[in-house]
């Protein structure tokens, strides 16, 4: 009886779909497909501070990390999606490469030890967007929400040993795509947001010879800007140079 009741609940949501391309004409003449890059900030979430320095008067030295604009990385995409009136699905697998710093500072008496260390994490991510669309014929803004789940890539640099591998972000994005008659170009702003920690509790210590003061526990935010070129299997919509409106 279940048996039966899941086939024909199965059987309805596919006569509902065909329905709906029927309506709206067939599932490839909604895809676009095309290719993107652009450029990122990444911000550090200091979760719990965590060292293994202690001076002989008891002070305790902690880590900084770098801030929101400091450091600039970059993304590499393919973009397909597939739209209606007003809903967009959006899959935009690719390389996201952010980099950050930790900053050591350790006070002698006769001098201040300052050391910098530099990380480049580069993932293998696939963001999916879900994104509402107005149509303002040549210009389309948009809104909406993101999610991604990322593959950190293997490095010869030591101190990325401390970073787990997968990594979850979500978080909203913004923009407009702009109707050139054969291609669209889609200028997207998204702010992405780390749900768990990224470093590596059994690792932590790993940051590399020389550095003694281990990974504290992180989470790796981004703000991202991105253009992408996109090319649609439906016809597009021919504007004339000059609008006129009666």
């Amino acid at each position: 009886m279940i048996r039966l009741k899941t086939i024909c609940t199965v059987a309805g949501f596919l006569f509902l779909a065909k329905a709906s391309f029927a309506q709206q004409g067939s599932f490839l003449d909604h895809l676009r497909i095309g290719f993107g890059a652009g450029a990122n900030s990444a911000q550090i979430i200091d979760l719990e501070p965590f060292n293994v320095f202690e001076d002989l008067t008891g002070v305790e030295y902690m880590n900084n990390y770098s801030g929101m604009l400091q450091n600039i990385g970059n993304q590499y995409f393919v973009q397909a999606e597939w739209f209606n009136d007003f809903i967009i699905l959006v899959l935009k697998p690719g390389t996201y490469t952010y980099r950050f710093s930790k900053m050591n500072e350790v006070v002698f008496a006769t001098e201040t030890v300052e050391q910098e260390s530099p990380y480049l994490l580069r993932y293998i991510g696939v963001p999916l967007e879900i994104r509402y669309n107005y149509d303002l014929q040549r210009f389309r803004p948009y809104a909406g929400f993101t999610a991604a789940y990322s593959h950190l890539l293997r490095s010869n640099d030591a101190s990325n040993q401390t970073f787990i591998r997968p990594k979850i972000t979500a978080g909203a994005v913004a923009g407009t795509y702009i109707d050139l008659r054969y291609i669209i170009l889609d200028f997207n702003v998204g702010y992405r947001a780390g749900v768990h920690n990224i470093a590596s509790k059994t690792n932590r210590f790993e940051t590399g010879s020389g550095n003694t003061f281990a990974q504290n526990d992180l989470l790796l935010n981004n703000l991202q800007v991105s253009l992408s070129l996109l090319f649609s299997l439906q016809k597009q919509k021919h504007y004339s140079n000059v609008e006129c409106f009666y």
